[in-house]
């Protein structure tokens, strides 16, 4: 209320001093009608011009407080749905190869490996599906819900790498990608830790170099990283999806799965999957 009396206090006053500069310059009246009409103009074009950009911020800059309240929530505790098989997720039985078959053994601990070492806020949950996405069409793999404390922000599967089907030496290669929403929400240390651990754990280990072994993976993720961040600056007003992929015999992997197994310990039964894991690794 007050700010309409205050704008017609101000509007009186600018016909006031409009009239007596009409009488004291002897302006025709003509011209005065002219000049109000433009100015009334100029007041209603900026008008209109606020009230669309307001509309405008409040379609494009959406209102993300409901997903920030979730991203530093409770963390969300893995239930992990595991496939007792491949065909039992959904894969086309006539499809499945041998290589298939030992992906999927390999990976079947690769969420709990995951849960162990990434930031504390994450959580990779095992899905019961084995009909993953692929370039051309499906695939088959192991699927995973991605948390980041209460807010599910995305996926993970596994599937074959490039030439692994065809590959008569039947090398390991295992293709894990990711997808991510809200990432630029999630500070980057913890971004990091993901990536990094996707690179570790996928890669081929140089046992007489283990740490330029760990300095490619965190490049890997440092450079993904970076190049989300450019698009986020680019195009402030867009809300990108994060992509992820990487493709490696996956050795850490394979090697502590081995450990696990060659001690007795499953940790999907021990641990339900998570970080508890003492030091049995």
């Amino acid at each position: 209320m007050i700010k309409k009396i205050g704008i017609g206090v101000a509007i009186a006053a600018a016909w006031g001093i409009a009239w007596a500069a009409k009488e004291a310059f002897a302006i025709p009246d003509y011209a005065m009608w002219l000049g109000i009409i433009a100015v009334v103009g100029v007041l209603a074009s900026f008008n209109i011009e606020s009230r669309l950009s307001a509309i405008e911020e409040r379609v494009i800059r959406k209102d993300y407080s409901g997903i920030i309240a979730q991203l530093e929530g409770e963390r969300h505790k893995p239930q992990h749905k595991q496939p007792e098989s491949l065909a039992a997720g959904g894969a086309i039985a006539s499809r499945i190869r041998p290589q298939h078959e030992s992906l999927f053994e390999d990976f079947r601990w690769f969420a709990a490996l995951m849960n162990r070492h990434i930031a504390d806020e994450w959580a990779i949950e095992e899905l019961p599906t084995t009909d993953v996405q692929g370039y051309e069409g499906p695939e088959i793999g192991r699927m995973y819900d991605v948390w980041y404390n209460a807010c599910e922000v995305g996926r993970m599967q596994v599937a074959l790498g490039a030439g692994a089907l065809l590959s008569k030496e039947k090398q390991r290669s295992a293709r894990v990608e990711l997808k991510l929403n809200y990432l630029r929400f999630i500070p980057y240390r913890d971004a990091h830790s993901l990536l990094y651990e996707i690179g570790l754990l996928t890669g081929s280990f140089d046992r007489t170099n283990g740490e330029a072994f760990r300095a490619t993976a965190a490049s890997a993720a440092t450079d993904a990283l970076t190049g989300y961040l450019w698009e986020a600056v680019r195009q402030p007003d867009l809300d990108p999806w994060f992509d992820f992929m990487a493709e490696g015999p996956y050795d850490v992997l394979h090697d502590q799965v081995e450990h696990w197994r060659k001690n007795g310990i499953d940790p999907m039964t021990r641990w339900g999957g998570d970080r508890d894991g003492g030091a049995d690794i």
